[in-house]
């Protein structure tokens, strides 16, 4: 299996409503879960069918992603023989020069290298705003079983668990066979909330020639390398693209709200089992530590830390980074609060994300609400009337 997938991470999501927590890093780079990142998913998913390399496209600076992925090697991605991790980045940025023709020449010529110098049998595109945990060999042994052209993973949800205005998309499914897809629809034309639908996990598994096919046809017409237009190439070409129903836990990041129910959701243990436990074993860089230090007086309760921390307070329903100091008088719930930020004594924060580096003064006060949370930028203060000095 370890030459047999040339993956493909396609990371231009789009992050704008996700600021300010986008401001100075991609989707897949988004902290989750008291020490894991989004991109982690993916990364543990091609681990376990050990994936020698991966490609990444990114649509602005990665420098936070390249910082944590660094070699690969946690992934088993630094192979000698064809391995490695290979970025990407400012796709966008690139896009908008003037000499845009030749940028979009060197956008397909990087897709045809990796994949053509690749050993693989397949190239298998995903992303990282689908939280998600997937057994890519069982995917593997469906696409051969059916003899698929192309594979699309879907997980059949409600249309009310995603934002009215989402970009994706559903699978519309053969009348004569369950399996193969016939059409996809924008998930924006379902206006029915408690319509059920087959939302397109923006993954899918297609040959090696299919693939450069489809390059030399995107390269001609202009078209970006997406799950979605492979699809109507592949529909138009009359070949037959199977879609593989994916059963695990399900989070759609697109928004602020979306990002704080995930992370709330790892504090029920079905959720946090079904994730990280029902697949592959979900794996991140190490760091290693001191375990968190528990005060006398801190109250704890149904609460997730990292390593690192000191909490001398009180925390409730939270989702607490590594090296984050909660002083005693702190009253922390309904939050998440990332890494090395810092909360002085007497202060009550509810419903609140800071992001890293956040020094929380002595007697402030922060309440959003469980649909608004109120969203604080890396390297801010939040002083004791409540307003906030944002970082630089």
């Amino acid at each position: 299996m370890r030459t047999k997938i040339a993956p493909i991470l396609n990371l231009v999501e789009d992050s704008e409503k996700l600021l300010p927590l986008t401001n100075r890093r991609p989707v897949a780079s988004l902290p989750f879960g008291s020490r894991y990142r989004l991109i982690d998913f993916p990364f543990s998913s091609l681990s376990s069918i050990e994936a020698p390399s991966a490609a990444l496209f990114i649509s602005g600076s990665g420098h936070s992603l390249y910082d944590h992925i660094r070699s690969g090697a946690t992934w088993g991605l630094e192979s000698s023989v064809g391995g490695g991790v290979f970025t990407h980045s400012h796709i966008n940025l690139k896009a908008e020069l003037e000499d845009a023709d030749r940028y979009q020449g060197n956008y397909y010529d990087d897709h045809h290298h990796y994949v053509s110098r690749s050993n693989a049998d397949y190239v298998l595109i995903m992303g990282s705003n689908m939280l998600s945990n997937i057994r890519l060999d069982s995917l593997m042994r469906f696409h051969e079983k059916k003899d698929s052209d192309a594979t699309v993973i879907y997980k059949k949800i409600d249309r009310s668990e995603v934002r009215e205005d989402s970009i994706h998309t559903a699978l519309m499914m053969s009348e004569n066979d369950n399996d193969q897809i016939d059409d996809i629809r924008p998930i924006s034309e379902i206006s029915d909330e408690n319509e059920s639908m087959l939302l397109n996990m923006e993954m899918i598994l297609l040959s090696k020639d299919k693939f450069m096919n489809y390059l030399f046809e995107a390269k001609q017409n202009g078209w970006d390398v997406t799950v979605k237009n492979i699809i109507s190439s592949c529909k138009d070409a009359d070949h037959k693209i199977y879609g593989f129903e994916y059963t695990g836990y399900l989070k759609v990041i697109e928004d602020i709200l979306s990002y704080y129910q995930a992370n709330m959701d790892m504090l029920d243990e079905d959720n946090f089992n079904a994730l990280f436990y029902r697949a592959n074993p979900v794996l991140t860089k190490p760091k290693n530590s001191a375990p968190t230090y528990y005060g006398k007086n801190a109250v704890i309760h149904n609460a997730q830390f990292a390593n690192d921390c000191e909490v001398y307070g009180k925390v409730e329903n939270s989702i607490i980074f590594r090296k984050v100091t909660i002083a005693e008088g702190a009253h922390i719930e309904n939050s998440i609060i990332m890494q090395d930020s810092c909360v002085e004594e007497d202060t009550h924060l509810k419903y609140v994300i800071l992001d890293k580096h956040v020094y929380v003064k002595k007697g402030a006060r922060l309440e959003g609400t469980p649909d608004q949370p109120i969203v604080v930028a890396k390297d801010s203060i939040i002083y004791e009337d409540g307003t906030i000095e944002e970082g630089e």
